[in-house]
């Protein structure tokens, strides 16, 4: 991918970060503090995500817990080798994801990188769009007036709804206000456990609806889970970016490793909602709750997405129009000039429908995390951050080995949960996948 693009929010830049000359490393009067670090790499992790969390601890048994302490360990040491990558240019170090792998594995890397991130942040948008059509299949706010729509019909309205927002030029006011969701994904564990001790869940369910059944760790739903868990840890993309803009890059390892311990206490006490609702638990925990709740963490759920839909698809939408805006044959069809920095409407258009067709080609929430998480976050969280780092020299003997490990183990993860997860959704479309609730 080509120049280097900057963006307005700490959302946005992953696929590039800014060449702005004030914003050097460690010099500007917005330079990022320790705690500022810590809090920015967290709430790029908790999103939306932590509605699947509790399902794939009912996929893997009740020590799903044990899978998210690995992830941690693992996540966790490929963000330090993607940093030691980053900071061994000499003088200043690299301000980009794409421009390390480009000063470390040529201009090759560099386009494998760009390509794998949007590909990524295309099938999370699109598991935003699955999201928003469950919840409001599930409340039907039209149904006061008689109206009740499918999933499909909704998630086509969402587009609609949606698309003014990522047709605008200027993201600040949502960047500002996303941040309250924030605090609706952070509240959702808590209010399902406060759910749970003031309605209990034997008042609405069976007690055999909710027994935990199975093997306490079943290998054989291993690579799905696995996906699940990349994309609740897939934030590196975005680590070099908060790098550029930290007063003191030295103080970057001992952030990470405070904002991936309180993230991996999070999720496993989001992994609760399993143990509270066991082989009754929904993709979406949510669904769990009593009537009430529901409803309202449904409609808080609709509009994190709303303001954040945009600010993900974002870096994705600047660097393709910079792209169109850099070649001639492409400049004909989508702007008049080079120097035109409107934004490109059918490009951006294009993009929304891709995500709804995606959506719609593999409406399953779980699944569709899973996917992404297995193979593309897996990518780019975890294979090549270890690449990076082996065409360093001075590496530690554990870091090298562990490195390989990682690589090879990663690599295989990869195929492997890939093949299972295209198996799991072909028996979703012919009716015959094992877990009922996973295809609906």
């Amino acid at each position: 991918m080509s120049s280097d693009l900057h963006y307005s929010n700490l959302e946005a830049p992953i696929l590039d970060a800014s060449r702005d000359g004030n914003k050097k490393f460690g010099r500007g009067s917005d330079m990022l503090g320790f705690w500022p670090v810590v809090f920015t790499v967290t709430n790029g992790m908790i999103g939306p995500v932590i509605l699947v969390v509790p399902y794939s601890f009912f996929l893997i048994g009740i020590h799903g817990w044990a899978l998210y302490i690995f992830a941690f360990i693992i996540f966790w040491f490929t963000g330090h080798l993607l940093y030691k990558a980053q900071v061994s240019k000499p003088g200043e170090p690299y301000e980009s994801y794409p421009s390390i792998a480009e000063g470390l594995l040529g201009k090759f890397g560099r386009a494998v990188i760009g390509l794998s991130i949007t590909i990524e942040l295309l099938g999370l948008c699109s598991a935003f769009v699955v999201i928003v059509g469950d919840n409001l299949v599930k409340v039907q706010p039209l149904q006061y007036i008689g109206i009740e729509l499918s999933k499909y019909v909704w998630i086509i309205v969402f587009a609609c709804v949606v698309l003014p927002s990522v047709l605008m030029q200027n993201y600040s006011i949502l960047a500002e206000m996303s941040k309250l969701g924030v605090l609706v994904c952070f509240s959702i564990p808590l209010i399902v456990l406060m759910s749970a001790w003031l309605y209990p869940v034997h008042n609405y369910y069976r007690p055999e609806e909710v027994a935990i059944e199975g093997p306490s760790f079943d290998w054989n739903n291993l690579p799905l889970a696995l996906g699940i868990v990349g994309v609740a840890y897939s934030t590196h993309a975005v680590f070099p970016s908060i790098v550029s803009r930290m007063r003191n890059v030295d103080e970057f390892p001992g952030a990470l490793k405070i904002s991936f311990m309180v993230v991996t206490l999070f999720y496993i006490v989001a992994g609760f909602g399993f143990y509270i609702y066991g082989k009754a638990t929904d993709p979406q925990i949510t669904f769990n709750l009593g009537p009430s709740a529901q409803t309202i963490i449904s409609y808080a759920i609709i509009l994190v997405i709303l303001l954040k839909f945009a600010l993900m698809l974002n870096p994705v939408v600047l660097e393709l129009e910079e792209i169109c805006r850099s070649r001639e044959d492409l400049r004909a069809y989508f702007c008049t000039s080079e120097k035109d920095k409107r934004p490109i409407r059918a490009l951006r258009i294009s993009l929304v429908a891709f995500c709804v067709f995606l959506a719609l080609m593999v409406p399953y929430i779980a699944l569709i995390h899973s996917v992404v998480g297995v193979f593309w976050s897996t990518f780019v969280c975890a294979v090549i951050p270890c690449a990076l780092c082996l065409q360093l020299r001075g590496n530690s003997t554990a870091e090298n080995i562990f490195g390989i490990l990682i690589l090879v183990l990663g690599t295989v993860v990869m195929f492997v949960g890939l093949f299972q997860n295209i198996v799991q959704i072909s028996k979703c479309y012919d009716g015959s996948n094992e877990f009922e609730n996973m295809c609906n």
